[in-house]
């Protein structure tokens, strides 16, 4: 049951991906809204609560696609109290980088690697326990 909901969560995270690389982002035609808005202008909308607490991500990502080579980046944290958290995934690589504030007292760099870890630790297992064993034996070596 865990692998088929991971599979669907990939499969909906890739379709949003391609979606708004692809200028359909959820916020792409918000963004083109405030755009349009000539200097000294407002609307309503955006002086919203909603809206302001919809552009306030505590998790910010980004993919990146450079292959197998990850060198380094400077993707980080929106926020004092949040995180900003780059990944790659290549042909036989997984990797992230993680930020977060010093200054936080709520944020923790190292605590929040190693959870990441362990979760890709256990969909690692679940996922190896659904193939074959002649599979298994070839995924242990990865």
């Amino acid at each position: 049951k865990k692998v088929k909901l991971l599979r669907a969560a990939i499969a909906a995270h890739s379709k949003y991906q391609r979606e708004a690389a692809n200028g359909k982002g959820i916020d792409r035609h918000l963004m083109g809204l405030r755009l349009c808005l000539q200097a000294g202008e407002s609307h309503g909308l955006f002086q919203e609560p909603v809206f302001g607490k919809s552009a306030s991500f505590l998790l910010s990502t980004s993919g990146l696609f450079a292959g197998d080579n990850f060198v380094g980046t400077g993707f980080g944290a929106m926020y004092p109290d949040g995180y900003g958290i780059n990944y790659l995934a290549g042909g036989k690589t997984l990797k992230f980088g993680v930020e977060s504030k010093f200054e936080s007292k709520v944020t923790s760099t190292r605590e929040y690697g190693e959870f990441l870890k362990q979760a890709l630790r256990d969909m690692r297992i679940a996922v190896e326990q659904t193939l074959p064993e002649d599979q298994r034996k070839v995924a242990a070596k990865l």
